[in-house]
């Protein structure tokens, strides 16, 4: 074991090519590693805590309402009024109960909605809510006229919605 690890580096150091690929395999292994177990920021927090929001937008109509919010906050931002288009509605993941029954066909495997009870009737049990894709957003802002703050809202409404610049276009408010 010990001879083959001694030939395999002897290799390396002779073979310029391919002691290059070696290190350039290890420095994508530790940055995917580094990448994976989620960084510390400057603040350090790590990136999956930085990335979830401290209270997730149950609706579309919930979600353009807090960005106008953020927005209007912008310095010479002033009004602000959003608009958000998503490539399909939210979906919403049911809990559901598996039962499984064997007969004489085999076995069947069955599931149903968990249910509450509530003063409307039965509710289903919301397991999550999933957010669809942004298409588009439109951004009127007061303020948008001058060229920095209609960078800012740009570069605000970005992150916020995690989204490229190519869908985002921001208007002077009337």
């Amino acid at each position: 074991m010990k001879e083959a690890a001694l030939k395999i580096l002897a290799r390396l150091r002779d073979d310029k090519k391919l002691e290059t690929l070696v290190y350039a395999l290890l420095a994508c292994v530790v940055a995917a590693a580094f990448l994976a177990g989620g960084g510390a920021n400057c603040r350090g927090k790590t990136v999956t805590e930085r990335e979830s929001p401290e209270k997730p937008a149950s609706t579309e109509a919930e979600l353009e309402s807090r960005l106008e919010a953020i927005l209007s906050q912008i310095k010479g931002a002033g009004r602000v009024r959003v608009m958000i288009t998503f490539d399909r509605g939210s979906e919403i993941v049911p809990a559901r109960e598996s039962q499984r029954s064997t007969g004489e066909n085999g076995s069947n495997e069955s599931s149903k909605p968990l249910t509450v009870s509530s003063s409307g009737g039965q509710s289903p049990i919301v397991l999550a809510q999933i957010m669809p894709k942004v298409r588009g957003v439109i951004v009127v802002a007061e303020g948008a006229g001058d060229i920095g703050v209609r960078n800012e809202l740009e570069r605000a409404a970005m992150t916020a919605l995690g989204t490229d610049l190519a869908s985002i276009n921001v208007f002077c408010m009337e």
